[in-house]
């Protein structure tokens, strides 16, 4: 009996115009930082395939760390801010539209 009141209440937020808004918006968000993080990622990989020698080349004449350090730590920085942006967004504008339809639901 639980399950049956559980599946109509799941069935009656998903019909709702506010929870499709959510699910759209949190989707294309999500599907948006993933190409960029994908793109970042594989470009670095091609630079290490194809390109070897502009990653071990010295970031500035007798410097000690090398473009691909730069590159590398880079990377990471912007998997860290991409996850920012996520968090950031997810927490100013989906978190306020989640409490709105929880409001409207009986």
């Amino acid at each position: 009996m639980d399950a049956q009141i559980i599946t109509m209440d799941l069935e009656l937020i998903r019909k709702r115009p506010l929870f499709r808004r959510i699910s759209i918006e949190r989707n294309c968000l999500g599907a948006v930082l993933a190409i960029v993080m994908v793109t970042i990622y594989f470009t670095f990989i091609c630079i290490v395939a194809f390109s070897p020698v502009t990653l071990a080349a010295p970031l500035t004449a007798g410097s000690s760390i090398s473009i691909g350090v730069v590159a590398g730590v880079s990377l990471m920085v912007c998997g860290l801010g991409l996850t920012a942006v996520y968090a950031l967004y997810a927490s100013l504008r989906l978190d306020k539209l989640a409490a709105t339809l929880r409001e409207e639901l009986p």
